[in-house]
């Protein structure tokens, strides 16, 4: 790809998916690391422009390599708490979870328990669906799976969801963001 095109393709992609990559980030870790993994994304879209696909794929493309970038902060944040431990012999207090931060902010406690027994993969899966409203097939592409398996893997999550509060099931259908 010409550097001209690229440059104009990155700029386009840029200023369309910003808002929802940096509230992606933010909704899952503080602002300054969110800040730092959208950048990141960014210059990995910058560095694959080729491979960044076009239309409505673009955008699950990025939340895929922002779910990696945010992996990727984990790790280093946990290798550095646990180097600083080692060093001076005392624990830093845990930090919540990032998920246990945004659900705070859209729930009360029962539902923070309830959606913090289900297992990592099923909260990504029911954030993606919900927060970031991204319909089942465009979540299958940033978790790497088929809509159908969302599909089924909403039910059950859903379905553990109301058993857990005692409440009707609510499902998450195509379009349905809760």
């Amino acid at each position: 790809m010409q550097t001209d095109l690229a440059e104009q393709r990155f700029q386009e992609i840029y200023r369309q998916h910003q808002r929802h990559v940096l509230g992606y980030f933010l909704r899952r870790t503080d602002a300054t690391s969110a800040r730092d993994g959208a950048a990141e994304a960014f210059l990995v879209a910058w560095r694959r422009i080729e491979d960044v696909p076009a239309g409505q794929s673009t955008l699950p493309w990025l939340y895929g390599v922002s779910r990696r970038v945010l992996a990727n902060q984990r790790r280093s944040r946990d290798r550095h708490t646990a180097l600083g431990r080692k060093l001076t012999g005392i624990g830093a207090p845990d930090e919540p979870s990032p998920e246990v931060v945004v659900l705070r902010r859209a729930e009360e406690g029962e539902m923070l328990d309830a959606v913090g027994k289900l297992r990592p993969e099923d909260q990504e899966i029911l954030l993606l669906t919900v927060w970031e409203e991204l319909p089942h097939a465009q979540v299958a592409e940033v978790v790497g799976t088929s809509a159908h398996a969302i599909a089924q893997r909403l039910h059950r999550i859903t379905r553990q969801l109301a058993r857990d509060l005692r409440r009707p099931v609510h499902h998450f259908g195509e379009g349905d963001s809760g």
